[in-house]
């Protein structure tokens, strides 16, 4: 086999393009083609093996090269879906990667037939982000008085009559479901993981006190039956002291070391969020996603290790993306119209045998009636695409 624009023997062969050999970082002209039932690019049609540059392509997307260019952006400043090449060509729920790839090996094998690849299976994985612990408890005087005068002011009595008992300890907090969540994916074989957040409470960071007992001893708690990691805060991304204190105060509490890190509110910059995590020491990143559409960001279901583009420089940190959140399917309105977005992406999914990971907010798994229907949704698609 060669990577050359020319046949040399009689060997199987992809045509080169220029990307793979530049160290400009420059506006490309992309156009995307049907090839074999898939869309393509940096073709070329007249080689009669395989007629798309597949490592060119699949460096582009995986590398996320179109978010060092100019792009738009949210009032957060995070990329816009819509900008990329994967929306604007209808494969964002589609890791096409991995198409590319079950496509490439099966052509390889026509020509070798005693290679041989390494087989992968299916697998479901979730993850718990804990931007607050708790609705009511452990907020200290002043948060929970002001949380009385805003409920009373917007004659919210529910609210009023769900968090009396539990400031008097007579019911458990609303969000306090962290043993029902890890009972949920253990009984339908799921690997799950918790990402608290550990920061001072400011406009976007709005969890408990590191300093309050409930939360400390509810870290500790969920810390014994599942693996609890870092929700980086949204302070932190431009302060590395800061992220440094967070890792630390939250190795304080577990006693072991973090490895696995995902930033609250999605907020990724590339290259810089990145470049960050793999200088302080994190092995694994859980935030490759969308805030807005399901999907996969990255155009692969599996993982892989962030390269710095600007620096040219592949580093440690395995990126693990992400393919959706139960707020991002809320833009369907419905449970169902939502359960069906989802299955369309398992069904990519289990096609090529990937790694597929949800990562759901605490909150879902709250007895609030307004939530029932898409805990319900939830429980029962964990139900049906788990390992039990």
């Amino acid at each position: 086999m060669s990577y050359n624009n020319n046949q040399i023997d009689n060997e199987f062969y992809i045509n080169t393009s220029d990307i793979l050999f530049s160290s400009k970082i420059e506006d490309l002209e992309i156009n995307v083609e049907n090839w074999d039932g898939h869309p393509v690019f940096f073709s070329n049609k007249d080689n009669p093996f395989f007629q798309f540059d597949i490592f060119a392509a699949s460096f582009y997307l995986i590398s996320r090269y179109e978010e060092y260019l100019l792009h738009l952006k949210d009032d957060f400043g995070r990329f816009d879906p819509s900008s990329s090449i994967a929306f604007k060509n209808r494969f964002l729920n589609k890791p096409i990667i991995d198409f590319w790839i079950e496509r490439f090996k099966s052509k390889l094998l026509e020509f070798y037939p005693d290679f041989n690849f390494k087989k992968h299976s299916y697998k479901l994985m979730t993850c718990l982000e804990v931007p607050c612990a708790f609705d009511f408890k452990g907020k200290g005087v002043v948060r929970t008085i002001g949380g009385f005068l805003r409920d009373f002011l917007r004659l919210d009595i529910y609210r009023i009559y769900r968090r009396i008992p539990v400031l008097l300890n007579v019911k458990k907090d609303p969000l306090d479901n962290y043993s029902s969540w890890i009972d949920l994916n253990k009984n339908n074989g799921l690997e799950t993981m918790v990402f608290f957040l550990i920061a001072n409470f400011s406009r976007y960071d709005r969890n408990l006190s590191f300093y309050s007992k409930s939360f400390i001893e509810k870290i500790k708690d969920v810390s014994d039956f599942c693996e609890v990691s870092l929700l980086s805060s949204y302070s932190s991304l431009k302060n590395e002291a800061l992220l440094k204190l967070e890792t630390n105060k939250l190795q304080s509490i577990i006693h072991r070391s973090i490895k696995k890190i995902r930033q609250n509110l999605l907020k990724i910059d590339f290259p810089v969020t990145y470049r960050n995590f793999a200088r302080f020491g994190f092995k694994h990143d859980y935030s490759l996603q969308y805030y807005d559409m399901p999907g996969f960001r990255a155009s692969t279901t599996n993982p892989f290790y962030f390269f710095d583009l600007e620096n040219e420089v592949e580093t440690k940190l395995l990126i693990h993306p992400v393919c959706a959140t139960d707020r991002v399917l809320k833009i369907y309105k419905k449970p169902i119209l939502a359960r069906q977005a989802l299955e369309e992406i398992t069904r990519y999914v289990k096609e090529i045998n990937g790694e597929m990971i949800l990562a759901l907010n605490n909150s879902i798994n709250s007895d609030y009636s307004t939530n029932y229907k898409w805990k319900k949704m939830f429980n029962k698609f964990f139900k049906s695409y788990g390992k039990n």
